[in-house]
């Protein structure tokens, strides 16, 4: 990371290229996350809106992470819109491959909850993590994000292993 200049802001719709390419190479093929391909054959145009409800959002979080020109990191907090869940946001992050265990993670973080506590409405964000992900869960705790519980077979493996995942959750 030292050799180019990383940049970290909000998601704009001007991205939806760039972060589709992003979801495709990225995303998709990364075992440790739920994905679904559906998402990355969207319209680059409704990709674009679905930034431009990201961005206008009091209680939804989009920061993307660039090395020069080229997407290499996201941090997603998503709360849905509804009077009983609306004060807690779902946390989801992913680093591309290149650049993992650099610190990029700890600096998406930071940003987010910062956000979260200054700027949002949200009173907890939670996660949920696969038990065998120990550098995830790592990161999270070093965020005062607690263990709430494991999911025993609550995720599938591409080789079809069923795995644990964890819930971890902070309050704000």
């Amino acid at each position: 990371m030292a050799d180019v200049e990383i940049t970290i802001r909000q998601a704009i719709p001007q991205d939806a290229a760039e972060l589709l390419r992003f979801w495709r190479e990225e995303v998709v093929p990364c075992d440790l996350l739920e994905t679904d391909e559906f998402a990355a054959d969207i319209p680059e145009a409704m990709m674009a809106q679905e930034l431009a409800d990201i961005y206008e959002s009091a209680n939804n979080l989009l920061l993307v992470a660039w090395a020069d020109s080229e997407l290499i990191g996201y941090l997603r907090i998503a709360a849905p819109d509804s009077k009983q869940r609306g004060h807690v946001g779902e946390l989801g992050i992913i680093i591309a491959q290149d650049y993992r265990h650099q610190g990029l993670g700890q600096i998406l973080m930071d940003e987010a909850l910062t956000w979260v506590a200054t700027d949002s409405t949200l009173k907890r964000v939670e996660l949920y993590v696969q038990k065998r992900n120990l550098p995830a869960q790592k990161l999270y705790q070093q965020f005062e994000f607690v263990t709430e519980g494991e999911l025993p077979q609550s995720f599938c493996s591409r080789e079809g292993e069923l795995l644990t995942t964890i819930l971890m959750a902070r309050l704000f």
